[in-house]
C-alpha cells in the first residue's frame, strides 16, 4: 500500500451499523482507523442537514492543537488535512476512511476511484424503512427537526412524485440500488453487507469479510455488532435550545463525560415502532420497489 493512501472505503449507509462495524475493523492489526472516523472530503459540499459543526469549532486549528483527539464527522477540505489523518499509520493493511454519506452524494463514487482505483468498497445495507425511521430518530435527537416522522414523510413522497427529493432526505439515503450500482461499476473489490444478516449470522458475515480483505479473521466479543439507539425524553425542550443556539455553549462549557451522562439519565431506548399511516406506508414501499432495480 502507498503510504498513507487510504485504500478501504466503508461507504455507507448512514444509520446501518457502520459506527459499531468500524468500531470492530479498529481493534484488527491490519487495519488503521483514523482519529476522524467520517472526514467526507470526497463529498463536493456536506448538507447541513447531516452536518453542522458547532460556532466553537474551527477544522484548522484542531489539526494544528487537538489532533489527534477524536473526532465522529467533520468536512475535512485540504489535501493536506486529510493526509495527515493517515499520518500516523504504521505497518497496517488498510487505511480505513468511514464517511457514511458517501454512497448517496453526487459524484463520489467516480472522486474515490479517481483517488485510487485500487481501493476496497465496503456497503453497509439496512432494511430501508428502519433506515429512514433511524435517521429521523437520530435528527429528532441532535434537535434537528422536531415535527412528526409522518409528517416529514408525507413531504417527501410529494418532493418525490415532483421528482425534487434531495438526495440527502429520509427517502433519498434509503434508496440503494444506483447508488451501489455506481461503485460497482467503477471498483473490482466491492462487498455488500446487509446489516441484519451480520447480526444474525455474524460468524459467516465476518468470515466473508475477512476473505474479502485477505487478512485474519476478526474477533468480536457477543452482542458487540449491536448497538441500543435511545431517544431524549425532553426532544421539544432540546431543539429549542439548538434553535436559540444555546446547544453549541453547553457542549463547549460541559465536557464529553458529563454530557455523555446526561445524555443516558435524559433519555430512554428508542422505541422501533415505526408510526406511519397504512396507506402511506404502502405508499412508501412501492416508492421503495420502483427504485430497486
Amino acid at each position: 500500500m502507498e503510504e498513507g493512501k487510504v485504500n478501504l472505503f466503508i461507504v455507507g449507509a448512514m444509520k446501518a451499523g457502520t459506527t459499531s462495524f468500524v468500531e470492530m475493523l479498529s481493534q484488527h492489526p491490519d487495519i488503521y482507523v483514523p482519529p476522524i472516523k467520517e472526514p467526507h472530503y470526497f463529498i463536493e459540499k456536506l448538507p447541513k442537514s447531516l452536518y453542522e459543526p458547532s460556532r466553537f469549532f474551527n477544522l484548522d486549528s484542531y489539526f494544528d492543537k487537538d489532533f489527534p483527539k477524536s473526532l465522529h464527522i467533520t468536512k475535512v477540505e485540504k489535501k493536506a488535512h486529510y493526509k495527515k489523518l493517515y499520518s500516523l499509520a504504521k505497518n497496517e493493511k488498510y487505511c480505513v476512511d468511514a464517511s457514511t454519506a458517501y454512497l448517496h452524494a453526487p459524484g463520489v463514487s467516480e472522486a474515490i476511484y479517481n483517488y485510487n482505483p485500487s481501493a476496497k468498497i465496503i456497503i453497509l445495507l439496512r432494511d430501508p424503512f428502519k433506515r429512514a425511521y433511524s435517521h429521523y430518530k437520530m435528527d429528532l435527537g441532535l434537535g434537528r427537526t422536531s415535527e412528526k416522522f409522518e409528517t416529514l414523510i408525507e413531504k417527501e413522497v410529494k418532493q418525490y412524485e415532483a421528482n425534487s427529493l434531495p438526495w440527502n432526505s429520509y427517502l433519498g439515503m434509503s434508496f440503494y440500488d444506483r447508488q451501489v450500482k455506481s461503485f460497482i461499476e467503477k471498483f473490482e473489490h466491492v462487498l455488500v453487507i446487509q446489516l441484519e444478516d451480520l447480526l444474525n449470522n455474524s460468524k459467516n458475515e465476518l468470515k466473508t469479510l475477512s476473505d474479502f480483505l485477505e487478512i485474519s479473521t476478526f474477533r468480536v466479543t457477543e452482542g458487540s455488532t449491536k448497538n441500543i439507539s435511545r431517544t431524549l425524553r425532553f426532544q421539544k425542550v432540546f431543539f429549542f435550545l439548538k434553535r436559540v443556539g444555546l446547544k453549541d455553549y453547553f457542549s463547549k462549557i460541559i465536557g464529553t463525560k458529563t454530557r455523555q451522562y446526561l445524555f443516558r439519565i435524559s433519555s430512554k431506548k428508542a422505541s422501533e415502532t415505526i408510526e406511519l399511516d397504512e396507506k402511506l406506508k404502502l405508499k412508501v414501499l412501492e416508492i421503495f420497489k420502483s427504485e430497486t432495480m
